[in-house]
Protein backbone atom coordinates (compact mmCIF):
# COMPACT_ATOMS: atom_id res chain seq x y z
CA UNK A 1 0.00 0.00 0.00
CA UNK A 2 2.25 2.50 -1.31
CA UNK A 3 0.82 6.21 -0.56
CA UNK A 4 -3.18 5.41 -0.51
CA UNK A 5 -5.34 5.91 2.38
CA UNK A 6 -6.76 3.00 3.72
CA UNK A 7 -10.50 3.60 2.19
CA UNK A 8 -8.56 3.52 -1.80
CA UNK A 9 -6.86 0.81 -0.89
CA UNK A 10 -7.38 -2.76 -2.21
CA UNK A 11 -10.08 -3.34 -4.87
CA UNK A 12 -11.51 0.57 -4.12
CA UNK A 13 -10.14 2.34 -7.84
CA UNK A 14 -11.18 -0.97 -9.82
CA UNK A 15 -14.94 -0.63 -7.98
CA UNK A 16 -15.02 3.07 -7.89
CA UNK A 17 -14.00 3.23 -11.63
CA UNK A 18 -16.80 0.93 -12.53
CA UNK A 19 -19.56 2.95 -10.67
CA UNK A 20 -18.52 5.87 -12.45
CA UNK A 21 -18.49 4.41 -16.05
CA UNK A 22 -21.96 2.69 -15.52
CA UNK A 23 -23.26 6.44 -14.03
CA UNK A 24 -21.54 8.15 -17.33
CA UNK A 25 -23.31 5.33 -19.74
CA UNK A 26 -26.97 5.56 -18.03
CA UNK A 27 -28.47 9.20 -18.30
CA UNK A 28 -31.30 8.59 -15.83
CA UNK A 29 -28.44 7.71 -13.25
CA UNK A 30 -29.38 9.98 -10.13
CA UNK A 31 -26.83 10.86 -7.47
CA UNK A 32 -28.34 8.99 -4.54
CA UNK A 33 -28.03 11.79 -1.66
CA UNK A 34 -29.40 14.19 -3.69
CA UNK A 35 -31.35 12.28 -6.59
CA UNK A 36 -30.69 14.77 -9.21
CA UNK A 37 -29.23 13.72 -12.58
CA UNK A 38 -25.96 14.73 -13.71
CA UNK A 39 -27.51 16.89 -16.75
CA UNK A 40 -29.10 18.92 -13.67
CA UNK A 41 -26.44 19.18 -11.38
CA UNK A 42 -23.62 19.68 -13.73
CA UNK A 43 -21.13 17.83 -11.90
CA UNK A 44 -18.78 15.04 -12.38
CA UNK A 45 -19.65 11.43 -10.80
CA UNK A 46 -17.56 9.92 -8.20
CA UNK A 47 -18.17 6.60 -6.40
CA UNK A 48 -19.06 7.31 -2.79
CA UNK A 49 -19.40 5.34 0.32
CA UNK A 50 -22.52 3.75 1.19
CA UNK A 51 -21.62 4.50 4.65
CA UNK A 52 -19.28 7.37 5.34
CA UNK A 53 -16.11 5.74 6.70
CA UNK A 54 -16.64 2.03 6.17
CA UNK A 55 -13.37 0.90 4.13
CA UNK A 56 -14.49 -1.58 2.07
CA UNK A 57 -18.33 -0.95 1.94
CA UNK A 58 -20.49 -0.43 -0.89
CA UNK A 59 -19.86 2.38 -3.26
CA UNK A 60 -22.78 4.19 -4.95
CA UNK A 61 -22.80 7.13 -7.61
CA UNK A 62 -22.70 10.68 -6.17
CA UNK A 63 -22.14 14.20 -7.93
CA UNK A 64 -18.88 15.52 -6.83
CA UNK A 65 -20.78 17.98 -4.44
CA UNK A 66 -22.38 15.37 -2.36
CA UNK A 67 -19.11 13.68 -2.21
CA UNK A 68 -16.90 16.37 -0.94
CA UNK A 69 -20.10 18.11 0.96
CA UNK A 70 -20.17 14.25 2.75
CA UNK A 71 -16.54 13.38 3.59
CA UNK A 72 -16.34 17.05 5.08
CA UNK A 73 -19.37 16.47 7.29
CA UNK A 74 -17.51 13.45 8.23
CA UNK A 75 -13.96 15.21 8.66
CA UNK A 76 -15.56 17.68 10.93
CA UNK A 77 -17.26 15.31 13.19
CA UNK A 78 -14.27 13.33 13.79
CA UNK A 79 -12.11 16.37 14.37
CA UNK A 80 -14.76 17.47 17.16
CA UNK A 81 -15.84 14.39 18.63
CA UNK A 82 -12.93 12.10 18.31
CA UNK A 83 -13.11 8.46 17.28
CA UNK A 84 -13.60 5.66 19.00
CA UNK A 85 -10.54 3.43 17.51
CA UNK A 86 -7.98 2.60 20.02
CA UNK A 87 -4.39 3.90 18.00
Amino acid sequence: MTGRKPWHAGSYARRAQAVRNAADANPATRCWRCGLTKAEHGRPWQAGHLVDGRVEGDLRAECSGCNASAGAVRGNRMRTQGTTRQW
